[in-house]
């Protein structure tokens, strides 16, 4: 039989002084470090003062039972290998044991042999549990530190794409004078009435990159040097005016996937006679209300083609016929609290 490690310590508790001695001599033979309690109260005490790797107990003890202590030991060491031991050959007993956390259960007198045997059982038992604990959470802590490590990579990839998105955006509107940063300050106003309305956080930035980007298909349409491939082969002509290219554009983005529905469903109406699936009201999605009502204002007060920019004022009481039709009563009422400066 292999000598146990020398930190491997043994708490014997057993209330028959002789008995306890007998244990306890054998087990420092054998190479373990030993302590003793009289009791199931003191055995509890040993077992917060120490880390034990194992205890051989009585089961019949007055103050506390070996089956009143083996739950209360497990709960102060999970980890601890429990062997109990009894007089009386009590199948009961000792199945009641086993079903209370038990590694073993030995009839008195013991069996050295069967003891030595028993109690390397228990121990290795106990190091593979440790063992098998440790792994896993090694395990989760490293699938915890992939999963963060990929999720910074597709964010970063996102951000790359918006960026290079927003760098095509740019070039487009600079060959179009009057819509010349029209896509920015969309999104500016855009993060503002998403603000005011109470918005935050990862909801507020769908829509700064929604406004940023939401004119990107009807751009890119329009410009004779950028065909883009429709599902089936097809190419996308001009003229073809049409948020779906923004959103085969967009889509494949996972990250993106809250700002590909913005800009989807941008062009759809409050009163349900929009495109492309004649949502109404609360069926669109806030941000698809919130960017719609920047962008048809930033149309009129600053980016206006034939050149005759409105004065804020008189852009929002121009936009003011179209709530309950194309806008949003509340949506509405926030840009316009936000352009003039209301409060």
């Amino acid at each position: 039989m292999p000598a146990p490690a020398a930190e491997t310590s043994v708490l014997v508790v057993e209330d028959d002084r002789a008995v306890r001695g007998v244990l306890a001599s054998y087990l420092k033979r054998t190479g373990y470090k030993v302590l003793q309690a009289e009791n199931g109260e003191l055995a509890l005490r040993q077992l917060m003062a120490e880390r034990v790797s194992a205890m051989l107990c009585d089961i019949r003890m007055p103050v506390m039972t070996g089956l009143e202590l083996l739950p209360k030991a497990l709960s102060a060491d999970p980890d601890i290998a429990i062997i109990m031991l009894t007089g009386v050959d009590a199948p009961a007993e000792a199945i009641s044991c086993l079903k209370l956390g038990a590694a073993d259960y030995l009839i008195k007198p013991v069996d050295f042999d069967e003891l030595g045997h028993a109690l390397q059982r228990a121990l290795r038992k106990r190091q593979l549990e440790i063992e098998r604990r440790e792994l896993e959470q090694w395990l989760a802590r490293e699938v915890a530190l992939r999963t963060s490590e990929l999720e910074s990579q597709s964010r970063q990839l996102a951000q790359l794409s918006v960026n290079v998105l927003g760098a095509l955006v740019d070039t487009l509107e600079a060959k179009d004078p009057p819509l010349r940063g029209h896509s920015q300050r969309v999104a500016d106003l855009s993060v503002r009435i998403a603000v005011h309305l109470g918005l935050h956080g990862s909801d507020v930035e769908a829509i700064r990159t929604a406004g940023r980007l939401h004119d990107i298909g009807k751009l890119a349409l329009r410009e004779p040097g950028l065909t883009f491939g429709a599902p089936g082969g097809e190419e996308i002509g001009a003229g073809a005016g049409d948020p779906e290219l923004a959103l085969h554009l967009l889509e494949p983005l996972v990250q993106l996937k809250g700002v590909a529905e913005i800009v989807r469903y941008q062009h759809e109406r409050y009163d349900g006679k929009g495109v492309p699936e004649g949502r109404r009201g609360e069926e669109i999605p806030l941000g698809a209300r919130i960017v719609a009502a920047a962008s048809l204002y930033d149309e009129l007060a600053v980016a206006s083609v034939d050149g005759a920019a409105l004065a804020p004022s008189t852009a929002i009481a121009n936009l003011r016929g179209l709530v309950g039709l194309m806008l949003d009563p509340t949506v509405f009422a926030a840009l316009e609290q936000e352009v003039l400066g209301l409060t």
